[in-house]
């Protein structure tokens, strides 16, 4: 009996694989009735693989052992949760053949059964075979197409309309060092200069450690923004105008959902906080965020991910019925089997710029021309989330890089499609700051950074409207902060 009982236990999470392939979602209470389901389908499929096996000693424990590919179904049962990969009735599907060609074995076994050790090493080997089976299939998966950056008309023609309408300004005479350092906050990164060119928006964590928006102004306390809300929120990206301000947030995610991120929107104006609750702005499955509204200000970019696959997505804020809608979102770029995320678009909508990779290390950056297709890496190092910035005419771009650090060297470009759904990458390990500063299009020359460039890795960086200054956030060994850096510049 204990051959049908082990049957039983190692099917379980067939069945809870199977209630999440069903069309509609089965609520929380039914899930341990479809493990009981999944249980008693293995142990009747053994049950029929011993009666019906040919003649030979120990079919009980060739059974048992056959039995054990059912933890196959643990690996996909993951893969289904964090939607990577094909849909959940695949994983079910493989799982399901992969346990009923172990029973056909099983039953077909002519040699001595195993004893207990030799069950326990299937059982392993069953859960390593589905891990890597999963890595695998999900990996091809990412190559299929997910999309094409547009080829609309009107797209160029709004791009081309902006670029003519933002004035080139004068340039001041900057060296490449940097002058006085002041120290903004004690904690915190991914800044972003708001809309008056001196407020400063930023993630830190709050008392409770979870990740909030914050906002400091000159000569004021630094103030928590979403300190109300629910779930960690994090970085913030300021309307062009300062009315709102866009963040991610993860209150949405669940045990079924765990990768779920999405964009949200909150009021931006007051000095004591938001007077309304953020409103949801994304609803696709998986993971949405480090989003940041396009040069015009009507719509967002976002990085999308769905079955091991990510994108950067663009949309418009459309109002109705008393809420915010979302125009359907087309891909400017699309990645297959890397991670891809929007670091910056500048303010003439010329230069869109994106890294790819995978985010336990610094990453791949890229710029694109939204309005011709041209693409041309940016070679400056190794860059983080947020590391892009321009200054108001789109003239100028900096761009803070870093260099992996450690075990983060030796894992590959390609998996960013499996790590990007569970690893953070402002826990990513880096060493040093390197800042570059230059004209879109050019090479930037690297500045002069001191002993700022060993307090720690970049978090983000903001250069000031006029590129006299920018606001660097820095995580490393010491702690973390943010700074303002002034140039060394001519009157």
């Amino acid at each position: 009996m204990l051959w049908r009982l082990w049957a039983f236990v190692a099917s379980a999470p067939l069945g809870v694989l199977a209630a999440l392939a069903l069309p509609r979602p089965v609520p929380d209470a039914g899930l341990a009735g479809a493990a009981v389901a999944g249980g008693a389908v293995g142990a009747a499929l053994a049950s029929l693989a011993a009666r019906f096996g040919d003649d030979a000693p120990d079919r009980s424990a060739h059974v048992a052992r056959g039995a054990s590919a059912g933890l196959l179904a643990l690996p996909a049962l993951f893969a289904a949760l964090t939607r990577l990969g094909p849909p959940a009735v695949v994983w079910l599907a493989l799982a399901a053949l992969g346990l009923g060609l172990a029973l056909w074995r099983a039953s077909r076994a002519q040699t001595p059964g195993p004893g207990a050790r030799g069950i326990a090493l299937a059982a392993l080997g069953a859960l390593i075979a589905g891990a890597l089976g999963v890595a695998g299939i999900a990996f091809l998966h990412g190559f299929l197409p997910v999309g094409s950056p547009p080829t609309d008309a009107s797209l160029r023609s709004a791009i081309l309309d902006i670029d003519s309408r933002v004035p080139l300004r004068a340039r001041a005479q900057c060296a490449p060092r940097v002058g006085a350092l002041t120290v903004v906050a004690q904690q915190g990164g991914a800044p972003r200069l708001g809309a008056d060119g001196e407020s400063i928006w930023f993630e830190a964590r709050a008392d409770d450690g979870r990740w909030q928006v914050h906002r400091v102004r000159p000569g004021e306390a630094s103030r928590c923004w979403t300190c109300g809300e629910a779930g960690n929120n994090r970085r913030p990206a300021p309307h062009p105008t300062g009315a709102s301000v866009l963040f991610d947030s993860d209150r949405f995610a669940s045990w079924r959902s765990p990768s779920d991120t999405e964009v949200m929107l909150v009021s931006a104006r007051g000095d004591e906080g938001p007077r309304h609750p953020a409103r949801r702005l994304t609803y696709r499955p998986g993971p949405d965020d480090h989003a940041f509204y396009d040069p015009s200000g009507s719509g967002f970019v976002w990085s999308s991910g769905e079955s091991g696959r990510f994108e950067v997505l663009r949309a418009a804020i459309q109002s109705g019925h008393g809420g915010l809608l979302l125009s359907p979102p087309f891909a400017l770029a699309s990645a297959r089997v890397s991670w891809i995320i929007p670091l910056a678009w500048a303010p003439d909508a010329r230069t869109l710029v994106v890294a790819r990779g995978q985010p336990l290390a610094p990453l791949v950056g890229e710029r694109i021309d939204p309005a011709s297709g041209e693409r041309s890496p940016l070679t400056q190092g190794g860059v983080l989330a947020g590391s892009v910035s321009f200054s108001a005419d789109g003239s100028l771009m900096a761009v803070a890089s870093t260099s992996p650090a450690g075990a983060t060297r030796l894992v590959p470009f390609t998996l960013g499609n499996l790590l990007g759904r569970s690893v953070d990458e402002a826990r990513a390990g880096a060493e040093g700051t390197r800042i570059a500063l230059g004209d879109v299009g050019a090479e930037p020359a690297e500045l002069e950074l001191g002993p700022l460039a060993r307090w720690g890795a970049p978090s983000g960086i903001a250069l000031a409207p006029d590129a006299r200054a920018f606001v660097l956030g820095q995580r490393g060994s010491h702690g973390e902060r943010i700074v303002r850096v002034e140039l060394a510049c001519e009157e």
